[in-house]
């Protein structure tokens, strides 16, 4: 899933934080962020800058139910 365009990184944060498995910010290199990880989340605001890497990175979730918290953030890619 990407994130979409526009989108309120706050309050995508605060929706990963109610999630009960791994959310991960993928980067076409292959990097993965742990976005339940503070450190992650930092490098991840740097990310949300640059409009280009954040639309060709993929946002997984390690619990299918997480992804119910996350919809209005995510579309299919």
């Amino acid at each position: 899933m990407i994130l979409r365009q526009n989108t309120d990184m706050v309050c995508f944060l605060q929706s990963v934080a109610k999630c009960s498995g791994d959310v991960s910010f993928i980067t076409m290199q292959g990097d993965h962020l742990n976005l339940k990880s503070e450190l992650s989340k930092y490098v991840f605001a740097v990310v949300a800058a640059n409009p280009d890497i954040l639309k060709n990175g993929q946002i997984m979730v390690q619990k299918e139910d997480d992804a119910a918290f996350l919809r209005d953030y995510l579309m299919e890619d």
